[in-house]
């Protein structure tokens, strides 16, 4: 199956970037949808080390230890029908039971990926044969791009994958869900459009979805927004800057946690100096402005539609 016609997310994440301006005048006037305990706001320094690799692993340990989370690792790996998966951008996500889902871009000849997905009953030990889950990238980094991020409801069992790539109509973050495993993923929708690849994070309670992502339209100095959606991802009409953008700090990397209280934990990794990327995955992209810290946020999703 090929996805041949992207559907917009909501008047704003599918607005030409033209209007961009008036958008975000709007949103700012809008009530803010998350109530932030600033007073638990908390910075972990990251050991200094010599490898700026080496560093980026010492910021994803604290990451997922500050929000008590720890990745999915599976006991055998999908099998890509290409055989070409993109080193380092397999994403595993726990759903109920022993049922995982893992999602990865798959090379093509053209230098362009396919995001695939592909699902297990017992545990990781093996796996329904890969899904598309958006087929219409048009970049040619090859795969020298960010990884996806993936969530499984465990109170509906939906299947929630962001992800950030060159689309046919522009370059921005996106979102694709599925439902049902026996069906497949659903037209990807546009959480935002912007020039700059960008790392997401996505978490999901219920009705409540949060995609966090790297704002692709900050230039050399990134900060973490986020979407959300409170009809399981079928809408998407709330944006949060939820970093500092104004700062003198590199907001980077978030990872996202959400439950059915609407309770919402979001970290990120710091940086001294904004980075110039091709990737946000690969550390030798970097130029020399290392992870100096994590900060987590806590706050609560408020303002029911």
């Amino acid at each position: 199956m090929t996805n041949r016609v992207r559907r917009p997310s909501s008047w704003v994440g599918a607005a030409p970037l033209a209007a961009a301006p008036a958008l975000a005048l709007l949103a700012a006037c809008a009530p803010d949808p998350v109530r932030w305990d600033d007073a638990r706001l908390r910075r972990a320094r990251i050991p200094p080390v010599e490898a700026v690799a080496l560093a980026n692993a010492s910021a994803d340990s604290i990451l997922f230890a500050a929000l008590d989370a720890a990745p999915v690792l599976p006991a055998a790996l999908p099998a890509d029908p290409r055989g070409q998966p993109c080193p380092g951008s397999l994403r595993v996500a726990a759903g109920r039971g022993a049922e995982r889902v893992a999602v990865w871009w798959s090379l093509r000849t053209d230098r362009t990926a396919a995001l695939l997905a592909s699902r297990s009953t017992d545990g990781g030990a093996t796996w329904d044969g890969p899904a598309p889950v958006d087929t219409l990238d048009r970049g040619d980094t090859a795969c020298e791009r960010p990884a996806p991020s993936v969530a499984v409801d465990t109170l509906n069992g939906f299947v929630h994958v962001a992800y950030s790539l060159v689309a046919p109509e522009g370059k921005g973050v996106f979102y694709a869900h599925r439902m049902d495993p026996r069906a497949p993923f659903e037209i990807p929708q546009v959480i935002v459009y912007g020039d700059r690849p960008a790392a997401t994070s996505v978490a999901s309670a219920g009705d409540r979805v949060v995609v966090a992502y790297e704002d692709p339209n900050t230039g050399g100095r990134p900060f973490i927004s986020l979407a959300l959606s409170r009809t399981a991802g079928h809408t998407w009409d709330e944006r949060v800057e939820a970093s500092d953008g104004g700062g003198s700090m590199a907001a980077e990397h978030p990872l996202v946690r959400v439950d059915r209280t609407g309770a919402l934990r979001l970290g990120w990794v710091e940086r001294a100096a904004p980075r110039e990327l091709t990737t946000l995955d690969d550390a030798r992209t970097a130029t020399e402005a290392r992870p100096i810290g994590v900060v987590v946020r806590e706050g609560r999703i408020v303002r029911e539609r």
